[in-house]
């Protein structure tokens, strides 16, 4: 995997979080469990699109926009930690 420059912090909350279904009654725990693993998802895609592409335009992009999904990652996991891990 390719890494940027730019550093972006991973608390890894998301990552140890059991799965869990979309449905109408999400809460609001429920719902950040989801967005976290799915800007981790995004996060993971665009790193192994830039791993094997050849033109260096196109990778810095996509570097690029995996460095976004980092950081709203990061801001659910801080929403968690926020509004979930302490509440509890």
């Amino acid at each position: 995997m390719i890494g940027s420059e730019q550093k972006i912090l991973d608390l890894k909350i998301g990552d140890h979080l059991v799965d869990v279904d979309l449905d109408s009654n999400l809460s609001y725990q429920e719902a950040l469990i989801i967005a976290m693993k799915a800007e981790k998802a995004a996060y993971r895609l665009y790193n192994d699109l830039a791993s094997v592409i050849d033109n260096e335009h196109l990778r810095s992009t996509l570097l690029d926009l995996a460095q976004e999904e980092a950081k709203h990652k990061l801001r659910f996991e801080v929403e968690y930690d926020d509004y979930v891990l302490k509440e509890d």
